[in-house]
């Protein structure tokens, strides 16, 4: 009964990615992406609707911010064609431990100039962690 389970289950993210010109290795690769994006947007929708998932998303937020802004302060920057979130962050800090702390900061920051992807436009402005 369990093994039954699990397989209904694998079929289940499997099942749409099989078309007709695809390897077994694209099948199965696919069907990978497919349940990481489905615990990525259930883990999204938990922590809008859910009180509890978002206090536990707030704490993240919390540490990484202690630990990036211990002796630093916000700066504005303007984003010139090109720049990545990587790239202004390392221009204004020169020993970075954890870029995906600052990551995590400039996107709670910025929440409406940033992507979920941590892509930005040109011409805007973000508020940046500095030395």
């Amino acid at each position: 009964m369990k093994f039954l389970i699990v397989l209904l289950i694998v079929l289940s993210f499997i099942a749409p990615s099989v078309q007709d010109d695809k390897s077994v290795s694209e099948v199965f690769k696919d069907g990978f992406y497919n349940y990481i994006t489905c615990l990525d947007d259930s883990k999204n929708y938990l922590v809008k609707n859910v009180p509890a998932f978002s206090k536990l998303s707030e704490l993240t937020y919390k540490k990484s911010y202690n630990k990036v802004m211990k002796n630093r302060y916000f700066v504005k920057h303007l984003v010139s064609s090109g720049e990545t979130i990587d790239d202004i962050i390392k221009s204004y800090n020169a020993n970075i431990d954890d870029i995906e702390s600052f990551r995590k900061v400039i996107y709670k920051e910025n929440p409406q100039v940033i992507s979920d992807e941590y892509q930005v436009q040109s011409g805007e402005y973000l508020t940046v962690p500095s030395e």
